[in-house]
C-alpha cells in the first residue's frame, strides 16, 4: 500500500518476476519503512551511547586492577576514550542536524 503524499510511482513490469525481483521489491519496501520513520538514525544513537557505557565500563575495570602508576592509567584510558570521543561528537552532530532537517 503506497501512502497518498508519497511522489514514488511504483511500476510493475512483465519482467518483473523471479525471486531476485521479489527480494529487491521486500528490500525496498523494508527500507522505505525504515528511512519513512527515520529508524537508521536513531540506532546510530543508540549505538554510540552503548559504546559509551561500553567504553566507560572498560575504563572503571582497568583503573581499579591495574598495578600500573596512577598517571600511565590515565594516559591509557585518555588514549582509548579521545578517539572515541571524536566519534561521540560526529555522531551526535549528524543526529540532532538530521531531526533539525525535519
Amino acid at each position: 500500500m503506497i501512502p497518498e503524499e508519497s511522489t514514488v510511482i511504483r511500476q510493475q513490469r512483465s519482467t518483473d518476476k523471479g525471486v531476485l525481483c521479489t527480494i529487491a521489491k521486500y528490500a525496498s519496501l523494508g527500507w522505505d519503512f525504515i528511512d519513512k520513520r527515520q529508524i537508521d538514525k536513531h540506532m546510530v544513537s543508540v549505538m554510540v551511547m552503548w559504546g559509551t557505557v561500553e567504553i566507560t565500563k572498560w575504563s572503571m575495570a582497568f583503573a581499579n586492577f591495574s598495578e600500573r602508576p596512577g598517571i600511565e592509567v590515565a594516559a591509557i584510558i585518555a588514549a582509548v576514550g579521545v578517539p572515541y570521543m571524536g566519534l561521540q561528537a560526529a555522531a551526535i552532530t549528524f543526529y540532532f542536524r538530521a531531526r533539525a532537517k525535519e
